[in-house]
């Protein structure tokens, strides 16, 4: 146990007990919340007034505990995320921008949201999400307190620039594209192009659209809310669910911090007909999820067709999150349903793999609890999870778009037979064991300090403060230029003077 955490459990980190934190999280998404709930929890546990702005409830329930709600309407009923499979990087930065604009609107235009921008409520410290949510910073703007954020993925573009963060375009990929560190020149000249369009155009295209929105919804007084790029550039820290197992190398400011794993709870027993179902399978289980934010339902006729026909093959049962109650022509071997504990099944020594969409919360039970997997990602940071797990040698990764049922099935049987596999996963999940420290205490850890310390000035770096001249040190290149330029002027000058001197004088000899 390292100094934080031994700080933490002798309760010498915490400070300020007792104080009053407002938590926004208005992302409607049950993979989100599951992330950034849990801390805003145990902050409630260590005695703080916990107030949360969330699109349901989480069921905890305390004294010191209070959760403004709202009717919110879950990510795959905006559209239908296979529409999303078949854009190009750049259309599908501009579909998050859209949904992100339309979740942030819908979460504005409620009864809750619109009673806190109104109320004289005092709040010590703010923990917001970041992600396509930016009007909720109007808050921050009118409780006028320290904030923290969370992000319920790694570092992103839009983190590394709002904690001035180096990021080199030729070794750090973007987020939405499946590169490693090490890239051709074609995969750097990609990269660099689509950072230049995703910093572009969320500065003038969607970043607007957020301000059009704090200023309609979030104005308590009548004026424009103040610039949100100012407001998001004042943050004190950032709580990162990543790891760099789960991610590759790259700088981090001391005010990012890496808390992977703090939603991670313990095992519970199985319910007693799905722990029978698991016992009793002679050769193994297939666990197929495509998470909470994509329903298996909603996928093309064709890409199930392909998934059903490989599972028939199988010599293991399959156990596949479905949400319907019923499924046409189901295998024999498959088992469906609309919802399973998919942490605890994990657990299960009879699970062979799992079939995950790459989820980095997901992707984290997985390795933790030691399961190999066969990865069909949807979007986002997903395809680059997959290839990095793959590129770590516990993955198969299998294309949605060009999946077929030989392709299924033989990705599932060379993970479920080949043992290095899960000697790899054992392997990596031995390595990130070995470096966690309770990452629950430490976000808590970090909070309280900001609260202690009424923020985390000694944290941020000066670059925050830099325009884009100083960053680049234009004005001290441009400096150093005119310097010797002058310097090549005199030079010359000194030369000419010296050769006119040293040149002999011409004397004309007379006849006599």
């Amino acid at each position: 146990m390292n100094l934080i955490a031994t700080c933490f459990v002798l309760g010498l980190a915490g400070g300020g007990e007792g104080a009053r934190i407002l938590g926004l999280f208005p992302i409607p998404g049950k993979s989100h919340l599951s992330v950034t709930s849990p801390l805003m929890h145990a902050l409630a546990k260590k005695g703080h007034d916990v107030t949360v702005f969330v699109p349901f409830h989480t069921g905890f329930n305390a004294s010191n505990y209070r959760e403004i709600t709202y009717d919110s309407i879950p990510l795959d009923k905006h559209g239908n995320i296979m529409d999303y499979l078949n854009m190009n990087i750049f259309l599908a930065h501009i579909f998050l921008y859209y949904m992100g604009t339309l979740t942030t609107e819908m979460a504005l235009n409620t009864t809750g949201a619109q009673a806190l921008i109104k109320s004289e409520e005092k709040f010590d410290i703010i923990v917001m999400e970041q992600f396509f949510n930016e009007a909720f910073l109007a808050y921050v703007h009118k409780f006028k307190c320290p904030f923290v954020l969370i992000s319920a993925f790694g570092p992103t573009a839009t983190i590394n620039g709002i904690f001035g963060n180096s990021a080199p375009y030729s070794y750090v990929p973007s987020e939405f594209l499946p590169f490693g560190d090490r890239m051709t020149f074609f995969e750097r000249l990609e990269n660099t192009i689509a950072n230049l369009y995703f910093d572009g155009s969320r500065k003038y295209y969607y970043m607007p659209q957020q301000q059009a929105l704090a200023n309609k919804y979030l104005s308590d007084t009548g004026k424009e809310v103040p610039s949100l790029e100012e407001i998001e550039s004042q943050a004190d820290l950032i709580l990162l669910n990543s790891h760099h197992i789960f991610s590759t190398p790259r700088p981090y400011m001391e005010n990012m911090k890496n808390v992977a794993g703090m939603h991670l709870k313990p095992s519970k027993p199985l319910p007693l007909d799905l722990q029978q179902y698991m016992n009793s399978s002679k050769n193994g289980v297939i666990l197929f999820s495509l998470g909470s934010a994509m329903q298996s339902i909603l996928m093309p006729d064709d890409k199930i067709k392909a998934l059903k026909g490989a599972f028939e093959r199988l010599p293991y049962d399959v156990l596949w999150k479905w949400e319907n109650d019923t499924m046409e022509n189901k295998p024999k071997n498959v088992r469906i349903g609309k919802w399973l504990p998919q942490s605890d099944i994990l657990t299960h020594p009879n699970l062979k793999l799992f079939i995950t969409h790459g989820g980095i919360s997901s992707l984290m039970e997985t390795v933790y609890h030691e399961v190999p997997i066969v990865g069909i990602p949807l979007f986002g940071d997903q395809r680059r999870n997959i290839k990095i797990a793959e590129s770590k040698g516990y993955a198969d990764y299998v294309d949605i778009l060009t999946l077929t049922e030989n392709q299924v099935y033989n990705a599932v049987m060379n993970v479920a037979t080949n043992p290095k596999y899960r000697d790899n996963v054992k392997k990596v999940s031995a390595y990130w064991k070995g470096e966690m420290n309770h990452p629950l205490d430490v976000a808590v850890h970090w909070v309280e300090y900001v609260l202690k310390n009424g923020g985390a000035k000694l944290l941020k770096a000066t670059v925050t403060e830099q325009n884009f001249i100083q960053y680049f040190l234009l004005d001290v290149g441009f400096a150093i230029l005119l310097l010797l330029i002058l310097t090549c002027i005199l030079i010359r000058k000194t030369f000419r003077l010296l050769c006119r001197k040293s040149r002999p004088k011409m004397t004309s000899k007379k006849n006599n």
